[in-house]
């Protein structure tokens, strides 16, 4: 046998690795990955990090009808199921940036399980997956955020401030490392892109809103009120045709939005069971 003729030693039936998928997401989306669940999660809610269990049947046909009103504005979706419940708010796991497909190392034991499952999402859509944060270090992708030139990274909970710099380091991009409260999640929570270059914010929530506000081209400043702190009336996200989708059941947020922009709305009733909005629900590929 002649060795240099095999796939084993690289002969003329060795296939080599594709070019991969490119992500690139600045803050309208082109391209979503969404989960659903694959089974009831249990009883108790602070087992995985829910505020109350939800209705799978109601819970799932809520994402399966906000991933209907994306693909109405020009979105390409990808929906996968998942047996982990937090993986539904996949904008914690996936982010698109200058290319490369950024994922997540999770901040607690409860969602550490899913960062196989996310590679193996991630490869069979043709990408290459990167994790740039090493053992030992946590970042939640969430808490990195597009600016009009460059993106944010912020600092809490569930992203350390080492992580931070890294990804800051990483991207080939001007970055800004921004601190936030222990009151949200991640720099999502906070902190929304609009579809002209401003961004929505939530200043008690930012240790220097001032330097957030200096990366766009204007802000809209949201109070705590029960919309914005209960109801994720600032977790929206934005389409492809630049529409910002968001909950209906916030008319204080939505007219302010709909003054100067394309607002539809869609119920979050079961998807806010479990601490997250639109936003949290999507992964942002490009």
């Amino acid at each position: 046998m002649d060795l240099s003729e095999t796939a084993a030693y690289h002969g003329s039936t060795y296939d080599g690795r594709d070019e991969p998928t490119s992500g690139d997401y600045r803050g309208q989306l082109e391209t979503a990955f969404l989960c659903t669940l694959a089974e009831e999660p249990g009883d108790d809610p602070d087992a995985y990090q829910f505020l109350e269990a939800p209705d799978i049947e109601a819970f799932n046909e809520e994402i399966r009808t906000y991933a209907d009103r994306l693909a109405d504005h020009g979105v390409e979706t990808v929906v996968e199921e998942s047996r982990y419940p937090n993986a539904v708010y996949s904008a914690d796991a996936y982010l698109g940036f200058d290319g490369d497909l950024l994922l997540s190392r999770m901040a607690s034991e409860v969602r550490k399980p899913e960062e196989p499952e996310r590679f193996a999402v991630a490869h069979d859509r043709g990408y290459d997956p990167v994790v740039p944060f090493p053992s030992g270090e946590h970042f939640e992708i969430s808490s990195a955020i597009p600016s009009p030139s460059g993106l944010l990274v912020g600092v809490g909970k569930r992203s350390t401030e080492t992580a931070a710099r890294r990804l800051a380091s990483f991207v080939d991009a001007e970055t800004t490392v921004v601190g936030m409260s222990d009151d949200v999640q991640h720099l999502m929570g906070a902190l929304r892109p609009l579809p002209d270059g401003r961004a929505a914010i939530r200043p008690a929530h930012l240790d220097d809103p001032e330097t957030v506000a200096q990366c766009y081209d204007g802000v809209l400043r949201f109070d705590e009120t029960e919309e914005v702190t209960r109801k994720q009336a600032m977790n929206f996200t934005i389409a492809a045709d630049e529409t910002i989708l968001m909950p209906n059941d916030t008319p204080t947020a939505e007219s302010k939005l709909a003054e100067q922009y394309d607002v539809e709305t869609t119920a979050v009733d079961e998807i806010r069971k479990g601490a997250g909005g639109l936003a949290c629900l999507t992964g942002r590929v490009n």
